[in-house]
């Protein structure tokens, strides 16, 4: 018995290994999914390696087929997606029996239509996942192509947070982003146009290259294909087309700068590529297309060889410029070289020509130094003479900033008397006002009239724009509101008639604004709005504050606006807040303060002081904005007795 236990132990921890466990899938985290993985094609199933290509792996085109991998899911409130990378042909994701997403098709009269450039991130809701039992992962390949390596090949598939996920692609396309500007800036501008400018055909060479660059460069970024609704095949033809120009601009240049005219043979390899990126402009099907790339990185050879024949002539010739480019062009061409072994190999192109590139402008850079050291004495003296012409300037710029603050010391207390000084008298209500100019002059207004003990006509506007001009306008809003209450008493005609007086008046500074008219001997409010933030009620039957909905076209657009009014009936205890968009859209980080914050002083500061409340409230706005106003925040209570 302990003979037949020991060889059954030995039987288990040996077949232990071969029964896989599902992988443990939560949206949490992240996982890649390396193991366990089948294939199937013509009803065949085998084991699979993912990350290495199909033709690798004894699959060759054209078939189709499925990757397949069963997973466990731990549930999560967060969205859960899967990442593939690129892969070279047309591929689906099924997950248990359901198609979630898809890249590239098959057209009804066989037209292929792969993407080889997208990167496959696809989105797994929840409600298609099993909690605590196993899910079917399935990714259906076509695969076509007889140069390619096909399927799941760049990289093993990563499922988890989809967040996350997104993140890499964008932190990818940031980077490579990064790096195509600074080929184009560096490249176009601070190195070659200023080391080379006494050659414009070298300046404009290498100003080629860098564009050829970026057009390479442009197709491997997602953000090619999220935002531009342009086909694939135009971003294949691009690629391939400036991917075979780019040594061109690189051979031309190299000639050019050390003064070097082609010759006959040197122009007709230069035609030949010219030729080829003009086969890759046209509308050929994909095996072409291959065939001309190989038929181009043969021609590589060639161009590499007369790169460095110039390259080493320019040295012998003990031309400065040669023994520091020299090296740059040696890293292009072993990049290159580097690129197409791999490719061809592999299929996993890591690019890097263009640290190569990269290579030679800072080489550029050096280059740069040494001329620049020759002018030393020259550049210090222009430094000096630079230096006092800056503090003399400094000097008037200080004299003027002094009187420009002046002025507005002046402009920030004219503003100041603009707004009421003292409360209404008005029987029945309360009033407290907060006014905060982002600068010392702001286009935020408020303001009332009294037309007897029991009525009282309130205005709050808000001029768009900051500064001195902003509080121009503010005082014209000011004066046709006053007038216009002279003879109108209705909130929507007095914003009428101001709409039409200030329209011809205010060009761009379009104003938003709400009027209202309190009663309290018939106990009602009417208001009227002109694209103003909606007050704030304190519904006394409800017992919560709420937003009024009302609306209403801005002011200074069109003098042909009406507008419309809304009544209401107050009680004792009501309180109305009215406030500009200085209140909701503090920021912090791009982040508003938002309504829902202010909802919530108010509900907490309800059995409050509207005076107390105006303080807490004008602290969290401050504390929120770091200390640093962006917009003008004016407010103020209405309470009724």
């Amino acid at each position: 018995m302990r003979i037949l236990s020991f060889f059954l132990s030995i039987f288990l921890l040996t077949m232990l290994p071969l029964v896989a466990e599902p992988v443990i899938v939560s949206a949490d985290s992240v996982t890649s999914l390396s193991q366990n993985w089948t294939f199937t094609t013509n009803n065949v199933t085998k084991s699979i390696q993912v990350g290495k290509g199909l033709s690798l792996q004894g699959y060759k085109p054209p078939l189709e087929g499925y990757y397949e991998l069963q997973f466990q899911f731990k549930s999560s409130q967060k969205p859960l997606g899967i990442y593939l990378d690129r892969v070279q042909e047309i591929d689906s994701l099924i997950v248990n029996g359901i198609p979630l997403g898809k890249t590239g098709s098959i057209l009804p009269d066989g037209t292929y239509l792969p993407n080889w450039y997208y990167k496959r991130l696809y989105y797994i809701p929840n409600d298609v996942l099993k909690e605590n039992a196993p899910n079917n992962l399935k990714i259906e390949i076509h695969f076509r192509n007889q140069t390619f390596q096909g399927g799941l090949f760049r990289s093993v598939p990563v499922i988890g947070n989809y967040d996350k996920l997104n993140e890499i692609i964008i932190m990818e396309d940031g980077r490579d982003f990064c790096f195509i500007m600074l080929f184009f800036g560096i490249g176009a501008y601070q190195i070659f146009s200023i080391i080379l400018k006494r050659q414009a055909k070298t300046n404009f060479y290498l100003l080629l290259s860098t564009v050829f660059f970026v057009m390479w460069r442009l197709p491997l970024l997602n953000i090619s294909y999220s935002y531009t609704n342009v086909s694939f095949f135009f971003w294949l033809k691009l690629f391939f087309t400036s991917q075979t120009l780019l040594p061109v601009s690189i051979f031309l240049f190299s000639y050019s700068l050390f003064q070097k005219k082609p010759l006959l043979k040197e122009r007709l390899l230069i035609s030949f590529l010219v030729l080829i990126a003009f086969l890759q402009t046209w509308n050929i099907e994909l095996p072409t297309r291959i065939l001309l790339l190989r038929i181009w990185e043969v021609s590589l050879l060639f161009v590499v060889f007369f790169i460095l024949r110039a390259v080493i002539r320019a040295a012998k010739a003990k031309k400065i410029e040669a023994y520091f480019l020299s090296i740059g062009f040696v890293c292009i061409c072993l990049g290159a070289t580097f690129d197409i072994f791999i490719d061809v190999t592999s299929g996993k192109n890591i690019y890097l020509t263009q640290y190569g590139f990269l290579i030679l402008m800072i080489l550029s850079g050096v280059a740069i130094s040494y001329r620049n050291a020759k002018n030393e004495t020259e550049l210090s003296i222009l430094t000096k003479d630079l230096e006092i012409r800056v503090r003399e300037r400094t000097l008037e710029l200080r004299e003027k900033n002094q009187d420009l603050e002046q002025d507005l010391f002046f402009a920030s207390q004219l503003q100041s008397y603009l707004l009421p000084k003292n409360h209404p008298n008005t029987k029945g209500i309360r009033i407290h006002t907060t006014y905060l100019p982002m600068r010392q002059v702001g286009g935020d207004l408020y303001d009332w009239v009294e037309l007897d003990d029991n009525r009282l006509i309130l205005l709050i506007a808000d001029v768009a724009g900051h500064g001195v001009p902003a509080a121009f306008v503010s005082s014209m809003v000011k004066v046709q509101f006053r007038e216009s209450t002279k003879s109108i008493h209705s909130p929507g005609l007095i914003l009428e008639h101001m709409n039409k007086a200030l329209t011809s008046l205010v060009s761009r500074y379009f104003i938003t604004a709400c009027c209202a008219l309190v009663d309290t001997k018939e106990n009602t409010i009417i208001f009227s709005t002109a694209g103003h933030p909606n007050p704030i009620l304190f519904n006394k039957i409800r017992k919560k504050f709420e937003f009024m909905k009302i609306k209403g076209p801005i002011i200074g657009w069109r003098d042909s606006f009406t507008y419309s009014e809304w009544k209401h009936k107050i009680q004792n205890g009501d309180r109305y807040f009215f406030f500009t968009d200085g209140v909701t859209e503090a920021r912090a980080e791009n982040k508003l303060f938002g309504e829902g914050k202010i909802l919530d002083l108010l509900e907490k500061g309800k059995e409050k002081d509207i005076k107390a409340l105006s303080q807490e409230i004008v602290v969290q706005i401050t504390k929120y904005s770091e200390s640093e106003l962006k917009d003008d925040v004016t407010f103020f209570f209405v309470d009724i007795l």
